[in-house]
């Protein structure tokens, strides 16, 4: 029987996903300035919606297919460990590298603490569920 918890994380990160998803490809301007980038010309534009539109559709349709059988819920735990490990490893090395978050803009911020959340999420539904099969 699957948990409520680990049924939980995956609909919080699918509905997460898919805001991301929403936001970046119908407001890419409006995204990457909130991250702190600009966009040049079209192919900004265009990075943005297959980098972050692409990327992040792709990650809500692995949760969903947990959520409707089609896929192992902890293939798709792994999945958004991978994603949160990797988003948060790279973050940590730039605040080494910068010495800290000076000039980084509030959305940035908030990211390391959602990756960090997302990873102790993932992690923590990952060992429940296998738990639970045992």
């Amino acid at each position: 029987m699957a948990s409520i918890f680990g049924t939980a994380v995956l609909v919080i990160n699918t509905l997460f996903f898919l805001l991301t998803t929403w936001s970046s490809a119908t407001a890419p301007e409006r995204f990457a300035a909130s991250l702190g980038l600009g966009i040049v010309n079209s192919g900004g534009i265009n990075e943005i919606r297959a980098q972050y539109s692409g990327f992040f559709l792709a990650a809500a349709f692995v949760c969903t297919a947990s959520l409707f059988g089609q896929l192992s819920r902890q293939t798709s735990f792994v999945v958004l460990g991978a994603i949160y490990g990797g988003l948060l490893a790279g973050r940590l090395v730039s605040f080494a590298l910068n010495a800290g978050v000076a000039g980084y803009g509030p959305t940035i911020l908030v990211l390391y603490a959602v990756d960090a959340v997302g990873l102790s999420l993932a992690v923590a539904s990952f060992v429940l569920e296998n738990q639970l099969k045992a």
